[in-house]
């Protein structure tokens, strides 16, 4: 038998005697190993769809960011989610009842839910149920208490990613997406006493699991769940379903936001910081990935369109600035139509 590895479009393969997958299927008695394809989804972790002859399962090496606690906050999370009926990917222990093995790093092996990821949605009813599913989330996590072992450093807190920039200011090549972010960034900043609850803190559409007919089947990635505003939440995830190359699609927005709002996620959320929020955490991004230009350690990159990570995250940086520049020049329609929306919300909260 064969163990087939798939990386991007290069395909190599293995005898079924490869000793890191045996240890990691011996480890986790997943049964025999079939094949491997690794996935090129997410930006951070490196992850891979493990077949064996018994199941589907996902595997993924932690980045050297994350200690192993965050597995431990993930299995917390999963399984109070999947007790409320909430379909997320549970995480499978070792015979000696660990999360991990260590390999050359830290692996954790977890189910593989049923349904297909899309970079951009097929048509506007996805972002319309993954608007409700985030809904749905959001009011099942404002029930959750944790007290989290592990935390990103610093993640999603734009004043601090902003002041790291400062000392960056004269450098050549980037010096004019710097300045554009220390003059720009200050008054996008949300309120420091808005409401806090636990959230997933990243929301953006590959995070989501849909079926055929276009309905979430699950939500994946637990690695970032915390406590933080519902409007960072929700700026992150609208900036990634609503983003076309480098435009911002107003259709997309108003499929979005009318799925969430059908959840009742929205009686929580004013119009103004919501809007504002979507280009704050815009720039947010743009200004991780600037960082990430200095620092050349965090963010995967396709080195099939790229020399360098440092290019892709310059490349990515620029995306980001222009897809603001977009949302700036159709602010007057975007703070219009999201109002509608919330008008939308007071009738039915009047009729009620």
């Amino acid at each position: 038998m064969l163990v087939e590895t798939i990386e991007s479009s290069c395909l190599r393969f293995m005898t079924s005697n490869d000793q890191s997958w045996c240890d990691l299927t011996g480890a986790f008695q997943l049964g025999e190993p079939q094949y491997v394809t690794k996935l090129q989804v997410g930006q951070i972790q490196q992850t891979w769809r493990l077949v064996t002859a018994t199941s589907t399962y996902i595997c993924q090496k932690l980045h050297p960011a994350f200690a192993r606690e965050v597995t431990e906050d993930a299995q917390v999370v999963s399984t109070y989610l999947c007790r409320q009926g909430f379909c997320v990917p549970q995480y499978l222990t070792t015979s000696q009842g660990e999360l991990h093995l260590e390999h050359e790093g830290l692996w954790r092996v977890m189910t593989c839910l049923p349904g297909v990821s899309h970079r951009t949605a097929p048509d506007l009813g996805y972002l319309a149920q993954a608007g409700y599913a985030a809904g749905q989330l959001h009011q099942l996590l404002s029930q959750f208490e944790h007290c989290f072992r592990f935390q990103l450093p610093h993640f999603h807190d734009t004043v601090h990613i902003w002041q790291k920039l400062q000392v960056q200011s004269d450098a050549p090549r980037v010096q004019k997406e710097v300045a554009f972010f220390l003059a720009t960034i200050p008054a996008l900043l949300l309120p420091a006493d808005l409401p806090h609850q636990v959230i997933h803190g990243d929301l953006k559409l590959t995070n989501f699991l849909f079926d055929s007919a276009g309905k979430v089947t699950g939500v994946v990635d637990l690695d970032t769940f915390m406590y933080h505003s519902l409007y960072v939440e929700l700026g992150d995830a609208l900036r990634s379903w609503c983003s076309l190359g480098e435009t911002f699609s107003l259709p997309a927005l108003q499929a979005s936001l009318s799925g969430y709002g059908r959840s009742g996620g929205l009686v929580k959320l004013e119009s103004e910081y919501l809007v504002r929020a979507i280009k704050l955490i815009t720039l947010e991004l743009g200004m991780r990935y600037l960082q990430d230009y200095f620092d050349d350690c965090y963010f995967q990159w396709d080195s099939s369109l790229y020399p360098d990570r440092r290019t892709h995250n310059l490349a990515r940086c620029r995306r980001q600035i222009a897809i603001y520049q977009d949302i700036r020049l159709k602010e007057r329609e975007l703070t219009g139509l999201v109002g509608n929306l919330y008008t939308v919300r007071s009738r039915a909260e009047i009729r009620l």
